[in-house]
């Protein structure tokens, strides 16, 4: 009995406090499953070239698209080079602009065939127009648009969210006999047992999802920490880049499409998810598609000496251990990208139904409450004409 009522306790207690965070996660979270497609809706003219015969193959060179996205923004460097992936899709530049002091990073968008610019925007700009609302939905979910310390305070809630699912479903099932009564709607409509029913269903029947999703938000807002600690386990090992030292004085004579063909050349089928551009280290690594990847990210790098061509290292996210194996899974989870369209609905559903169960929690609590007060006032008036 002391266990229930400390378990109790917690999960009311942690509730209250979670609940504004958990229903902003989840929201943004079901709203940004599916970024790719709410952005191509709200800016067609950004995210597609309008024509559906211009196949992923014919494009113009990426140098000719970098120095004509740099002839419409002075300044602008990118950094990351993201290909076309289907037909009637446009080329995706990110990078950064430095003038008078000041840095902003950019998205310049551009057409495959010619390298044409189609347009750009300001990358992490708070603004609720069709340009920056999918960024904006992104930026709140990831860090509040505030920064690392933000990030590491969804990582504490998504951390203290994994710990009351176990209170949550110690307290829903109190018997194990009577475990379908946990994932049933009992009781009259607008009884007591019918709203507190309403809370704990939902949550039951979307356990093991919403537990997928706290432990990989946990992973992705603490990387450092949760590698860490699954090093105690198994070897994580990580990007090359990471660990090649630095050669911020290496020439870039080599262009970001020799790099390509330098890849071609040794895997000639290659699919080129996109290249990023990495002067620290004097790189290029250009991501290609694998039969190793769990998601629709190209998780295969091979680096490129960015003044002869050399190359510098090949490996893929999985890695070789079982800890590279578990992070590998970690966005690709919590994305739903790593079961295609079923799993990113899950994710979705899963981002609803979070939302439902915080609303009913904080309403449950509330009219307990007001119930209380009311009952303990009576007694006062009873007392008092007593």
């Amino acid at each position: 009995m002391r266990t229930r009522l400390a378990l109790l306790a917690w999960h009311r207690w942690f509730g209250l406090g979670a609940s504004l965070w958990l229903l902003l996660l989840a929201l943004t979270g079901s709203a940004i499953t599916f970024y790719d497609e709410l952005d191509t809706w709200l800016n067609p003219d950004l995210r597609t070239t309008g024509e559906v015969a211009v196949t992923t193959d014919a494009r113009a060179p990426l140098q000719l698209a970098i120095a004509r996205a740099q002839e419409a923004v002075p300044g602008f460097e990118p950094w990351i080079v993201e290909l076309p992936h289907a037909p009637g899709r446009t080329l995706w530049m990110l990078g950064h602009q430095e003038s008078g002091g000041v840095e902003r990073d950019f998205q310049l968008f551009s057409h495959p065939a010619d390298g044409r610019v189609l347009g750009w925007r300001e990358q992490g700009r708070f603004a609720l127009d069709r340009r920056h609302a999918m960024d904006v939905l992104y930026g709140l979910h990831v860090d509040l648009m505030l920064g690392p310390v933000a990030t590491w305070l969804f990582g504490l809630v998504s951390l203290l969210w994994l710990l009351d699912h176990l209170a949550a479903a110690w307290l829903s099932l109190p018997r194990l006999a009577a475990w379908r009564d946990a994932f049933r709607l009992a009781g009259p409509p607008g009884s007591g047992r019918r709203r507190h029913d309403r809370h704990r269903a939902p949550g039951m029947w979307l356990l093991v999802l919403t537990l997928v999703m706290s432990l990989t938000g946990v992973t992705l807002a603490w990387p450092e920490a949760s590698r860490d600690a699954v090093g105690v386990l198994s070897p994580v090992s990580g990007r090359l880049d990471r660990t090649m030292p630095p050669a911020t004085d290496t020439p870039r004579t080599l262009d970001i499409d020799t790099a390509i063909a330098r890849v071609h050349a040794q895997q000639p089928d290659a699919r080129i998810h996109s290249v990023r551009i990495l002067p620290r280290v004097g790189a290029y690594a250009v991501r290609t598609f694998d039969p190793r990847d769990v998601d629709q990210q190209g998780r295969l790098w091979t680096y490129v000496a960015m003044d002869d061509g050399r190359l510098l290292g090949q490996r893929h996210d999985r890695g070789e251990s079982a800890g590279d194996a578990f992070f590998v899974w970690q966005y690709a989870l919590h994305s739903g990208q790593a079961f295609g369209l079923p799993g990113r609905v899950a994710v979705f559903v899963s981002g609803l139904g979070t939302a439902l169960v915080c609303v009913t929690g904080v309403m449950l609590w509330w009219r307990r409450r007001r119930a209380v007060r009311g009952a303990t006032g009576g007694d006062a008036v009873r007392s008092t004409l007593g």
